[in-house]
């Protein structure tokens, strides 16, 4: 009964460690070009990189160990999205400011849109044809 409780943990973590040391590489840009995704650059440091995450998930370290211990090594710029303060201001922050945006055009074009024909009365101009009494 031990050995078979002993043969689905090893099997467990042997399908578990593969997915997370995946996931753990997901997390990071390469360090030799910092452009590309860890998990799928190929250079020899990404390699070493990858290499060293699955020997540290296989020796029973966490995820936020491994993530602290290259933020350490590398900084925050080792991340492929930044952690705290700095995901707010470089996520959150640009898109408010888009949808800000789109709301100040949208209501730009409804004024002026009604404020067309109240300048043609003020100057005593006819209203703008429909487009079927422009064709014959």
């Amino acid at each position: 009964m031990l050995k078979l409780l002993l043969i689905a943990v090893a099997l467990v973590s042997a399908t578990e460690t593969p997915d997370l040391s995946r996931r753990i590489e997901e997390r990071f840009v390469a360090p030799c070009c910092w452009r590309e995704n860890l998990a799928v650059h190929s250079s020899p440091e990404a390699e070493q990189m990858r290499a060293e995450i699955r020997e540290l998930v296989k020796s029973g370290k966490t995820e936020n160990e491994i993530v602290d211990l290259y933020v350490a090594r590398y900084g925050e710029r080792i991340l492929r999205e930044p952690r705290g303060r700095l995901f707010f201001w470089l996520t959150i922050v640009p898109v408010l400011a888009l949808i800000a945006g789109a709301l100040l055009v949208t209501s730009y074009i409804v004024r002026a849109r009604h404020r067309v024909p109240e300048i043609t009365r003020a100057a005593g101009l006819p209203p703008f044809p429909d487009v079927d009494d422009r064709w014959p």
